[in-house]
């Protein structure tokens, strides 16, 4: 199975492509209308996950970044976001780890409403999703969430598990880029 098969068993046919032109990798962005649920759209990175990174000092991973959005969000402005996330990443060349919080440029965080982007699991889809195991090694799916700074500065002060309870215990719709900030 491709990774292309892999995700449209998950998520549904691929909607859409774009394909960056003018950057060093071969990067795209796919996404899927309706996925996980009707109205929201899921954005997803090939490519990046052609490039296998460093986990720690003895373990590679490949991954592909997963960022769900309401349908109405502009796409090209979630791409470019997305192009830029991996771009950033490959360039520190060091996987992302989850709980991980990477800062936006002054440029992205204005066009996008936040400052920071949360990187963990994407608890939306189930569990099979997660992880591509066909490559080597495993490609690993990445849930980039949106945040402020105040959400950034929780997460360095307690820690991202406390976060991530956080976010169980408010239920903040992940989805609106125009959701409130969880830290009051």
């Amino acid at each position: 199975m491709t990774i292309i098969e892999h995700l449209e068993k998950h998520l549904g046919k691929i909607d859409q492509g774009w394909k960056e032109n003018a950057v060093d990798h071969e990067l795209q962005v796919v996404s899927f209308k309706d996925s996980p649920g009707v109205t929201v759209t899921t954005y997803l990175t090939l490519g990046f996950s052609d490039c296998a990174m460093n986990l720690s000092d003895v373990k590679k991973v490949r991954q592909e970044l997963v960022f769900s959005v309401y349908t109405l969000t502009n796409s090209e402005l979630v791409v470019s976001f997305l192009l830029f996330l991996c771009e950033l990443i490959i360039d520190r060349g060091k996987a992302v780890l989850r709980g991980e919080v990477i800062p936006l440029s002054k440029g992205i965080s204005q066009k996008m409403g936040f400052d920071a982007v949360y990187c963990t699991i994407p608890v939306f889809f189930d569990d099979e999703f997660c992880t591509y195991n066909e490559s080597l090694p495993s490609t690993v799916m990445v849930w980039i969430l949106p945040i402020y700074q105040s959400e950034a500065n929780y997460i360095e002060a307690h820690g991202w598990e406390s976060f991530e309870d956080l976010l169980e215990d408010q239920d903040p719709d992940l989805c609106s880029l125009e959701r409130n900030s969880v830290i009051r």
